[in-house]
């Protein structure tokens, strides 16, 4: 990694230009001939190399390293760049961002290093900011089919969005996903219908249970079963006989004569009973038994 001193820069030194900066006073001066107050960005075609092969070839960078590289086309006749690097590929992200005002003089695209082949490559922390002039004409030359230049030069900043020098092996990651897959797919839970709620009548037999201390034999006679009809109720009923019934009506009037009887001496003194009182009575005990 260039350290700086072989450039001769004061101590203290630090390069963190702005994006104005580089467009208007690096690769202006570069693309027309000019020469740089200071050489601290090293001329390479950095397409050539992976990301973590660049810092030791830098002139001079801690965090962030600058370079000068052509970029070439894709194919012959079209305007697309060639985006293979070394063992992977860069892969552009977001919208381009236009350097300038109130005219552009350049624009800056931010681009993502893959390891492996496209499309499947291995996405790395590995950010490269490629500046490149505006207006220019960049179709092909139909003079010379043969030439893929695309820009003679682009200015570039690299970095590693974790501040380290990572390096990856394909082969080894490539591995990690065969013998690990779920880093890949996710596998989630599937989630399965629970069935109703149900009474297990099997779990309550096998559950242990009370021993019984009273003994309800005899209160299962009262209970009715659902084979108990109405009619049977009504049969069970008691049946009283005609000779029942009589001999039941003469001794009730007998008591009853024999208890009028105990009043005699209290209704003399206002005479005896009258035939007609007589009469009512013996209606009376004849209406009763008509009733039963």
């Amino acid at each position: 990694m260039g350290s700086g001193s072989e450039l001769e820069l004061p101590p203290g030194f630090r390069f963190h230009p702005t994006d104005e900066e580089l467009v208007n006073y690096y690769l202006c001066r570069k693309c027309a001939g000019q020469p740089l107050a200071v050489p601290i960005i090293k001329e390479i075609d950095l397409y050539k190399f992976d990301p973590w092969q660049l810092p030791d070839m830098a002139l001079y960078g801690e965090k962030e390293w600058y370079f000068f590289s052509p970029r070439d086309r894709k194919y012959p006749n079209g305007s697309r760049p060639n985006r293979a690097a070394g063992t992977g590929y860069w892969k552009a992200t977001g919208a381009d961002k236009h350097i300038g005002k109130p005219k552009a003089l350049g624009i800056k695209k931010a681009l993502v290093f893959y390891a492996g082949k496209a499309p499947k490559g291995v996405k790395t922390n590995w950010i490269m900011h490629e500046y490149r002039l505006a207006n220019v004409d960049r179709s092909a030359s139909k003079k010379n089919n043969n030439n893929l230049r695309l820009d003679d030069w682009v200015l570039c900043r690299i970095y590693n969005k974790k501040g380290s020098i990572e390096k990856y092996n394909v082969a080894m990651e490539r591995s990690k996903m065969t013998k690990y897959p779920e880093i890949l797919h996710e596998q989630k839970p599937e989630m399965t219908q629970m069935p109703p709620p149900h009474t297990d009548m099997s779990s309550m037999d096998s559950a242990p249970r009370v021993q019984q201390t009273t003994d309800y034999s005899s209160c299962s006679e009262h209970v009715l079963s659902p084979e108990v009809t109405w009619e049977k109720e009504v049969q069970s009923e008691l049946q009283w006989s005609s000779d029942e019934l009589e001999n039941s009506f003469n001794t009730l009037d007998n008591q009853f004569i024999n208890y009028m009887d105990g009043f005699s001496d209290i209704l003399e003194p206002f005479g005896a009973a009258q035939p007609q009182d007589q009469m009512d009575q013996q209606n009376m005990f004849a209406y009763l038994q008509t009733q039963f």
